[in-house]
């Protein structure tokens, strides 16, 4: 499996982890934890996000920097 796919698919299970937890939460009246469960996963893929956009752009500097 390449790289981009397990990127994808990990941030596919934690988003469908947090709406899952998110969801039971809410329904047992436990609105704040849900909201905060959800931001946590956002947050943690935001930072998946960034750390791979900062790996494309060393590739890229190294690209141009071979040349």
């Amino acid at each position: 499996m390449s790289l981009e796919l397990h990127v994808l698919f990990q941030i596919a299970v934690v988003g469908i982890a947090a709406a899952v937890l998110s969801s039971l939460l809410k329904q047992s009246g436990r609105d704040e934890i849900a909201t905060l469960v959800t931001i946590s996963a956002l947050v943690l893929v935001a930072a998946v996000v960034v750390s791979n956009i900062g790996h494309l752009f060393v590739q890229i500097q190294n690209v141009f920097a071979n040349q």
